[in-house]
C-alpha cells in the first residue's frame, strides 16, 4: 500500500540533494537514526520500521518533510518503508560512513560537537531503549540503553559519553544469538541507570525546539523518566511522605510550605499537624527546601530548633 499524495500519471520524485552536505540538527538526527535503523540497498537509502506504532509513520513523514522529499512511504504487511533513490544523497551519506551491510563494520561518523546530541538522539530512537520500572518496594527506576553490532562504533560512543557528559562507569556487554542460518550473531549493548541515565536523557531530549526531530513514543518515555527521577531524588532527600502530600494537594511541597507560612500565617506546629508529620520533620523540610532562612543543618541554631521541636512534641 502506497501512502502519500499520488498524482495521476507518472510521478516525478525529488529530494533536496544537498541535505547531507551541511550540518544541522535534522541532518545529525537522520544520520544517527540511519546508523541504527537504516540501510543502503543498491541505489536506495532505506528506512523500514514496524507498523505497530503510528509514531513510526509520523517520523518517516517528518524525514520526507525536512529532506524536501516527496518519495512515497509504503505500508507493507508488518512495516512502513521509505526509500530514497538519489545519486547525490547516496554518495554523501556513504561518505559519512553509511555503507551496505554496515551492521558489524559501522564506523562512528565525525559529528560536530554541537550536533552530537541530535545524532545520539537519532541513534537511540532507532536502536535503543528507555525503560521506566516501579519495583516491588514502590521505588522507581529509569534505564537507558544503546545497542549495535559494531564494537568499534560502541567503543567510540563510550568515549563521546565520557567526554561530553562526564560519565565514567560503563558496562559494555556482548550478546550472542544463533541466526536461522546457524551462525552466531553478536550485538554490543550499553545500559545506564539512575543519575547517568538522567544525564543522557536530558542531553538528548531536554530543551528541544519545535523544529527538532524525535520519535514521539521515545520522547513520552523521556518525560516519564524525568518525572521518575525527580520523584526519586525528592524521596531520598525528604522521604516518601513528602511525595504523598504533593500528590494529595496537587502542588509542590515547597509551595505548600510557603503558603502555610506566609499566606495562611500558620505556625510550624500547626503545619506539622496539617500534614500529619512530626514538628522536627517540618523543621527539616523547611531547612532543606530553603523556605525559611535557617542556619546550616547541624549548626547550633538548627540544633536548638530541633530540640525545641522535640520538647514541644514531648509536652504535647
Amino acid at each position: 500500500m502506497r501512502m502519500g499524495n499520488i498524482n495521476s500519471g507518472k510521478r516525478t520524485y525529488h529530494v533536496c540533494e544537498g541535505f547531507f552536505k551541511t550540518w544541522n540538527s535534522n541532518r545529525a538526527y537522520i544520520l544517527g537514526f540511519t546508523c541504527a535503523d537504516g540501510n543502503l540497498y543498491g541505489r536506495s537509502l532505506s528506512w523500514e520500521l514496524t507498523n505497530k506504532y503510528r509514531s513510526n509513520l509520523e517520523l518517516l513523514n517528518n524525514f520526507n518533510n525536512v529532506m524536501g522529499s516527496n518519495y512515497l512511504i509504503y505500508r507493507r504487511d508488518f512495516s512502513y518503508r521509505l526509500r530514497i533513490s538519489n545519486r547525490t544523497i547516496l554518495k554523501d551519506i556513504n561518505a559519512l560512513g553509511i555503507v551496505p551491510n554496515k551492521k558489524k563494520i559501522l564506523v562512528f561518523p565525525r559529528v560536530k560537537c554541537n550536533y552530537l546530541r541530535h545524532f545520539l538522539r537519532g541513534f537511540l530512537d532507532g536502536d535503543g531503549w528507555i525503560v521506566n520500572r516501579v519495583r516491588g518496594n514502590e521505588s522507581k527506576e529509569i534505564c537507558v540503553g544503546f545497542s549495535n553490532g559494531s564494537l568499534n562504533f560502541m567503543n567510540v560512543l563510550i568515549e563521546k559519553l565520557r567526554t561530553n557528559l562526564s560519565i565514567d562507569s560503563f558496562n559494555l556487554r556482548c550478546r550472542k544469538k544463533m541466526t536461522k542460518a546457524g551462525k552466531v550473531s553478536k550485538t554490543y549493548q550499553l545500559e545506564f541507570y539512575a543519575e547517568n541515565a538522567n544525564k543522557i536523557l536530558e542531553f538528548l531530549y531536554g530543551g528541544l525546539s519545535k523544529n527538532d526531530l524525535f520519535l514521539r513514543r521515545k520522547y513520552a518515555k523521556y518525560l516519564e523518566s524525568k518525572k521518575f527521577f525527580e520523584e526519586t531524588k525528592k524521596t531520598k532527600m525528604f522521604g516518601r511522605k513528602w511525595i504523598e502530600i504533593e500528590d494529595f494537594y496537587g502542588k509542590s511541597m515547597k509551595r505548600l510550605l510557603e503558603e502555610s507560612l506566609v499566606k495562611d500565617n500558620i505556625i510550624s506546629k500547626d503545619i506539622a499537624d496539617k500534614f500529619g508529620v512530626s514538628l522536627s520533620t517540618i523543621y527539616r523540610w523547611l531547612d532543606k527546601s530553603n523556605v525559611r532562612g535557617f542556619e546550616k543543618r547541624g549548626s547550633v541554631e538548627w540544633s536548638k530548633k530541633i530540640l525545641f521541636s522535640k520538647e514541644m512534641v514531648k509536652n504535647g
